[in-house]
């Protein structure tokens, strides 16, 4: 599980080790005053980092899932925050890379823009009212068709108004991808991709515990005209089943390494600290007490464990397309695994530097307050919990209804 290994890997995970430290430098006084580092998303763009996940054909860097892990874990290092926001164009563009689920028109421009001039784009989707979209629901957005001359048949174009939140990178924003309830009596929900303008209004809400300075405030949409062609998808708001579709890897592995990149920022603090902190008691660091080492030992135990499953079910869904559906339990598995993980991890280093660690003088702090809302992003544990037993069940149910002819009853066979 040793990596980077191939030379491409090893030259996106060098960019992203380079800007590291440069984020980790700003990272305290973003955090003190919840606000967006605009100056680390221009070295993002200068970095050409926009273009990781952008096929060749159109200029980009054609990275595969496995590597954007890579370099998301590095970046999640240097500051969460920024990787947490930066991440979220990664995913968005690298499944429709992947897909090419989205009209090839506007898919080929969002390239274009990205390569040219670094722009980067979110999904928007959850509610005030609604919650998250993956449990399923109307959004109270709302797109209105516009017919051509007033008439029937299929729109031109749709007039978009609705409220959002969680618009993560939103102050950097160039597009939004928007859910809406469809106004034309189909009870579906159309996806949009809105470039920024007049019509987006950002709405500074965001004042939280950890990630402060992702910028993911409410957003309001205003008659956002769209033309047809910027829908790219419509379809019912029923729950669908990870078990029995083929989940988003892109979002819940890319995510999922942020939050390895920042315990692993708390376990070298935290290492330092202990090979540093000589108490006049002691007389000798206290990385040299064996519950100190017990507790820098679990911490990276479950760091090597988390990143073992994010690397390998990352390869396996690159190189190994066909597998995708029946990969799906695995993202959801890896994704619960390594944010869990990654929170234990850093609770551990908080333990090793004791309650000089509550200060925030100190960067462990923040990587404890940091590394917190993994567990938040979909699917979160009661439902992956929930999933699960329902394998288990239906594993059971599969076999009673099938049972084995040969050997079946094994104590007089």
């Amino acid at each position: 599980m040793l990596y980077p290994r191939t030379d491409r890997q090893k030259r996106f995970v060098q960019i992203a080790r380079e800007l590291a430290p440069i984020f980790q430098a700003r990272a305290a006084q973003h955090d003190r005053d919840g606000s967006f580092p605009h100056e680390n998303f221009a070295d993002i763009r200068a970095a050409g980092l926009p273009s990781l996940i952008i096929p060749q054909e159109f200029g980009g860097w054609g990275a595969d899932l496995l590597e954007s892990v890579l370099v998301m874990e590095a970046l999640g290092a240097g500051d969460g925050s920024t990787a947490l926001s930066f991440v979220m164009h990664v995913q968005v563009l690298g499944a429709v890379a992947e897909s090419r689920g989205w009209p090839e028109a506007l898919f080929a421009q969002v390239c274009r823009d990205a390569v040219e001039r670094g722009a980067l784009i979110n999904a928007v989707a959850t509610e005030p009212r609604l919650g998250s979209p993956s449990r399923g629901g109307l959004p109270d957005t709302s797109a209105e068709p516009i017919y051509a001359n007033g008439a029937n048949g299929e729109p031109e174009a749709w007039l978009i108004n609705g409220r959002k939140s969680f618009a993560s990178l939103s102050p950097e924003l160039d597009y939004f991808i928007v859910p809406a309830a469809l106004q034309d009596g189909s009870g579906h929900v159309g996806r949009f991709v809105i470039p920024s303008g007049e019509h987006i209004r950002i709405i500074e809400t965001w004042d939280s515990l950890g990630m402060r300075s992702t910028g993911s405030h409410d957003i309001e949409i205003v008659n956002a005209c769209v033309g047809a062609g910027q829908m790219v998808g419509r379809g019912g708001p029923e729950v669908g089943d990870p078990a029995r579709s083929t989940y988003n890897a892109w979002f819940a592995l890319t995510v999922s390494a942020v939050y390895l990149g920042v315990a692993q920022a708390a376990l070298d603090y935290a290492a330092h600290y202990a090979q540093e902190r000589t108490p006049t008691a002691l007389g000798k660091p206290i990385a040299s007490l064996d519950n100190i080492q017990h507790r820098l030992g679990q911490a990276d135990l479950l760091l090597t464990q988390a990143r073992a499953l994010v690397y390998s079910v990352a390869r396996d869904w690159s190189e190994q397309p066909e597998m995708r559906s029946a990969l799906s339990p695995f993202v959801v598995a890896t994704k619960v695994t390594a944010t869990n993980n990654a929170i234990e991890a850093v609770d551990n280093c908080l333990r090793v530097v004791g309650g000089s660690g509550m200060n925030r003088s100190l960067p462990i702090e923040r990587y404890f307050r940091d590394v917190r809302p993994g567990i938040f992003h979909p699917l979160n544990d009661d439902q992956a919990l929930s999933m699960f037993g329902r394998i288990a069940l239906q594993r059971v149910a599969d076999r009673q209804a099938a049972p084995e002819t040969v050997n079946s009853n094994p104590v007089t066979a």
